[in-house]
């Protein structure tokens, strides 16, 4: 299981502010982005996000992911 350092203690709103700024994940390069962010009680955190793939049927389609966070 991979670490995904204190990922869990930022809070789920600031995740999502932070995804905001990445480009569109169906155009983006395969690897990990960071972005930081100012992330409540959890101080200065860089959030790093993963582009993944979901699948049903014949379609398609990219979304961001975050994998792991650490203080900045």
């Amino acid at each position: 299981m991979e670490d995904n350092g204190i990922l869990e203690q930022v809070p789920g709103l600031h995740v999502s502010e932070a995804k905001q700024s990445l480009p569109p994940a169906a155009t983006a390069e395969d690897r990990e982005y960071p972005v930081e962010i100012d992330a409540g009680h959890a101080g200065r955190v860089r959030l790093f996000f993963r582009k993944q793939k979901a699948k049903r049927g014949k379609f398609s389609h990219w979304f961001w992911v975050a994998v792991r966070a650490e203080k900045a």
